[in-house]
């Protein structure tokens, strides 16, 4: 019986992607970033995952990274994005809203 070919491996496992810490983005060391699943970013932010998608299609929401087919938040901008959502009263619109 003839073998099938191999599948082609990464040079990096990826466990070893999905592990790892951070890694440095740009030049400055205040840019390193962790970059996080859509699941790992609706448990942080206490949501639905169904809900991060609304908010990504209706351009609402932190920001998000494609890459590939593949979307990642990085734990910054959700930091950043619920600091922008923080408000005194039921009445403060926020600085985005006019």
């Amino acid at each position: 019986m003839p073998t099938l070919p191999s599948k082609p491996r990464n040079s990096v496992p990826s466990a070893r992607l999905r592990d790892s810490a951070s890694f440095p983005i740009g030049s400055d060391s205040e840019d390193q970033a962790r970059l996080i699943t859509e699941g790992d970013a609706a448990d942080l932010l206490t949501l639905s995952i169904k809900t991060l998608r609304n908010w990504r299609l209706s351009g609402y929401g932190p920001p998000h990274l494609k890459v590939g087919r593949l979307v990642r938040y990085r734990q910054s901008d959700l930091k950043a994005w619920l600091a922008s959502c923080q408000r005194t009263s039921t009445s403060d619109r926020g600085d985005d809203h006019a």
